[in-house]
């Protein structure tokens, strides 16, 4: 592995004409893993704008790579995930580092999320699921992103904290990690072409709509102005032990989820 000393000569030679130079410092860069921001930060280095980026494409396949190490398959394949939120959240943090563009210093997502309850603290010490609810989506903490809901870095948790907008997968499990945090259940809902959170609020189970400004709706006043909803659309909808089978009122798991996204 290249040495964190080498980096100020590697980035001079970005720029660098001859043909059989850039093959070499791509080789070079490809042994530190794809990310060399904290390597930057602490050597002072600044880079131009096309540098920085010749430099992020450059240092991908290292990221992609060591996404493919750490990528954890369970043995018995993905329904050991299914309630293991901390391998979620884990995966979510992989998914992260490798979107990143491993150049600009930023914390990991566990300290992203940490950080997050702080500010949230600061306003409720203690939040209810619905207070958490509006925290972040009614008062537009957080807003859906206004176009191009599908870009990668919408799938970045780290970036969707950062920049305050995401999609609603992005939105919906940032809401459920939150929760899980600070001892609040929320629930994912793979609803047919759109990811829907569910909660609890003591008077009734309201399913969250992330994306759009956090809409609460009453999971039976739905059903029941709803005469021609899909047995696909049910299946997703019904909050447990309420108005349905039990086959039916199961929320999505962290496997299901990671497929949806």
């Amino acid at each position: 592995m290249s040495a964190p000393s080498d980096l100020p000569y590697l980035i001079r030679l970005l720029d660098d004409s001859d043909p059989a130079v850039r093959p070499a410092v791509r080789d070079r860069l490809a042994s530190y893993q794809g990310d060399i921001s904290h390597d930057l930060a602490a050597l002072g280095i600044m880079i131009s704008a096309t540098g920085k980026k010749r430099l992020s494409q450059w240092l991908e396949p290292g990221r992609r790579q060591t996404l493919m190490d750490e990528w954890i398959v369970p043995t018995q394949g993905g329904v050991t995930l299914s309630d293991d939120w901390d391998g979620f959240e884990n995966l979510l943090c992989l998914l992260a580092d490798f979107l990143h563009d491993g150049i600009t210093l930023r914390p990991s997502l566990p300290d992203e999320l940490d950080l997050l309850i702080d500010e949230i603290r600061e306003d409720l010490p203690h939040p209810t699921p619905d207070e958490l609810r509006c925290w972040l989506f009614v008062k537009d903490a957080f807003k859906r992103t206004p176009k191009n809901a599908d870009d990668v870095n919408h799938f970045d948790l780290c970036h969707v904290i950062d920049h305050r907008k995401g999609n609603a997968t992005s939105l919906g499990c940032l809401f459920m990690l939150l929760g899980r945090r600070m001892g609040i259940v929320v629930e994912g809902c793979n609803y047919p072409g759109h990811f829907l959170t569910r909660i609890d609020t003591g008077d009734g189970t309201y399913l969250v709509d992330c994306f759009h400004g956090g809409r609460k709706f009453d999971v039976e006043e739905l059903l029941g102005g709803q005469q021609k909803i899909s047995d696909k659309a049910l299946r997703y909808f019904v909050s447990s032990g309420r108005s349905a089978a039990p086959e039916r009122s199961t929320p999505s798991s962290a496997r299901s989820i990671m497929f949806f996204a």
